[in-house]
């Protein structure tokens, strides 16, 4: 039974409402947050400041919404940090909960918001989503000092029989709704690639979507012609990885960046071949039937060939609690660990998402802590840096510097002595303002 064969009750009531909702265009959210407050000079001193690897007492200015170590001009209003900790907001790679909400209610959305900041979460990557989803999100929730910053992929690039159809389709099941056909979900939630003429045809549609990156699936491709003979594999397979190099050269040519969805270690090995910029899930989430610990082991080889073309991999490591317990679990832990020992090894760019629709990625970094593969500093910048900087490649955060923006986030404790710290958030800064976080 695969990942997305064991959808929870919770997730496929989501999937439906969004889906329904989507398909007779209704949107019940009309009124906008809104922000008013022009941007204050702040001077915080007697702060602490995280370089990427220890925190360093330094004092920095905040003028329209940059960071700046020049004095300004005009009234300054002086913040005292406190010897507390600075560190850049944290960052979520990978989720799918602010790509649906917008068809629940605005309730759900305001407090998913919020439980992101909250976190000091202000940076969001959607890896899958209707178009419709983010043009509503981006003109109302999102995108905003008051709320988090979000990119979308509008959509998901897969073959026939491949996923999401699957977990689509189950969905409308289980909460008992009549689906749809997979020609009326497509453009919709996928778009389905069969070779690299569907690709040309398509792009259009897929560009009108206006998508912040280039979502693709990967399935056991090493498999691909035999898995397709598989009935009850169908809608949970992938595209041909010989397609792949061509939806990266078409994405790449339209500035785009390419993020690919992978299971087994050969799906790896094909994304890296293809020049991916992004590969989501390390391999293994749950082990399919006859298949074993080698199936999902990346080689040294892979792995410094991603490290060179700089390659990020997003974890999603604790979605393997909601498939496997006990000894199973035991099986892909280890699979895990040896996975991220061998990419941290060889150098390859880390970023933290969760993909789990009910949490954010403050759970997918104490799970990483968990299995005592990174020490503090490391997860400090993976989370913060990495993460924010594979969401937004283009823009100058992650970093506390001269000329970034002026997002940060104190905490009272240190978080490289004790990492729970980061649970205790005295101050969320972002883009120049002071913000209110209250869950």
């Amino acid at each position: 039974m695969t990942v997305m064969k064991n959808v929870s009750r919770l997730t496929a009531i989501f999937l439906v409402f969004w889906l329904i909702l989507s398909f007779h265009s209704i949107y019940v959210f009309s009124q906008t947050q809104s922000n008013n407050s022009s941007r204050r000079i702040y001077k915080f001193i007697n702060g602490q400041w995280f370089d990427g690897k220890n925190f360093q007492l330094q004092t920095f200015y905040s003028v329209d919404g940059i960071l700046t170590k020049k004095k300004p001009h005009g009234d300054i209003e002086t913040i005292d940090l406190a010897n507390e900790f600075v560190m850049p907001p944290f960052a979520e790679a990978h989720n799918h909960n602010l790509g649906s909400a917008i068809y629940l209610n605005r309730e759900f959305t305001q407090r998913m918001i919020q439980r992101y900041l909250a976190a000091g979460i202000f940076y969001v990557k959607i890896p899958g989503n209707p178009a419709d989803n983010a043009q509503m999100l981006r003109r109302e929730f999102v995108n905003r000092p008051d709320a988090v910053d979000v990119t979308f992929s509008n959509g998901v690039l897969t073959s026939r029989d491949g996923h999401p159809i699957g977990m689509t389709l189950a969905s409308f099941k289980q909460a008992g709704v009549a689906a749809p056909s997979v020609a009326e979900l497509e453009g919709k939630v996928f778009f389905i690639l069969e070779r690299e003429a569907d690709l040309l045809a398509k792009w259009e549609q897929i560009m009108a979507g206006k998508p912040d990156f280039i979502k693709t699936i990967l399935r056991h491709s090493e498999h691909f012609a035999t898995r397709r003979e598989t009935p009850n594999l169908f809608g949970y397979n992938g595209l041909d990885p010989q397609l792949l190099p061509h939806i990266v050269k078409q994405a790449h040519a339209a500035g785009l960046r390419v993020s690919t969805h992978i299971d087994s270690s050969a799906d790896f090995a094909a994304a890296v071949r293809a020049g991916v910029d992004e590969i989501n899930h390390l391999p293994g989430a749950t082990f399919e039937q006859g298949t074993n610990e080698t199936d999902y082991l990346i080689t040294p080889e892979d792995a410094k060939r991603a490290a060179k073309q700089g390659i990020v991999v997003v974890t999603t490591g604790n979605v393997a609690q909601l498939f496997a317990k006990g000894e199973a679990l035991t099986k892909v832990q280890t699979v895990q660990r040896k996975n991220l020992q061998l990419l941290k090894q060889a150098g390859v760019k880390l970023a933290v998402g969760s993909d789990n629709y009910t949490t954010t990625s403050l759970e997918e970094a104490m799970y990483l802590k968990s299995l005592n593969v990174f020490n503090n500093a490391e997860l400090l910048k993976m989370w913060s840096v990495t993460t924010a900087q594979t969401i937004f490649p283009h823009r100058k955060i992650g970093h506390l510097r001269e000329g970034y923006e002026a997002s940060f986030i104190l905490l009272r404790g240190n978080p490289l002595e004790n990492f729970e710290h980061v649970r205790d958030i005295h101050i969320r800064f972002k883009q120049g303002f002071l913000i209110n976080a209250a869950q």
